[in-house]
């Protein structure tokens, strides 16, 4: 599979992974059925702040990455290509660890799809570093 290919796709599951984050930004209820997940069904204010904050920096953290990812396209050398997909592996992997910890320790955690879309980038990644093509 062309690495650019995987770069670009990973580019899409980033954006899916980070959608539910821009929704609760702009509409209360969503922001409210995301917050009741972890608060409970009456979350204090400052724990509505707290989950605003959060959805900001870490919205506008994989628009960074995002634009990283597709900073890269323009390299056109396999080696490079295949060096930034490795780093990029290790990159969405520290993104998908905290879920990942959270889902065997019973606490509360990013929805399933979430999970499974950020190990998909991972895998992706991780094969785009060993087999891809240019």
């Amino acid at each position: 599979m062309k690495i650019k290919t995987i770069f670009k796709i990973n580019i899409a599951l980033l954006f899916l992974q980070a959608l539910p984050l821009y929704i609760s930004l702009f509409s209360p209820e969503f922001k409210m059925m995301l917050t009741s997940d972890a608060f409970g069904s009456d979350p204090s204010p400052d724990a509505l702040i707290i989950f605003e904050q959060f959805a900001l920096v870490i919205g506008l953290l994989v628009l960074g990455v995002i634009s990283l990812i597709y900073g890269s396209l323009s390299f056109n050398d396999v080696s490079v290509l295949k060096r930034l997909s490795f780093l990029f592996f290790a990159l969405s992997g520290f993104f998908a660890l905290p879920d990942l910890i959270n889902v065997f320790t019973g606490q509360p955690t990013a929805p399933m799809p979430v999970i499974i879309m950020g190990l998909v980038t991972m895998g992706l990644f991780y094969y785009g570093s060993k087999k891809g093509t240019i």
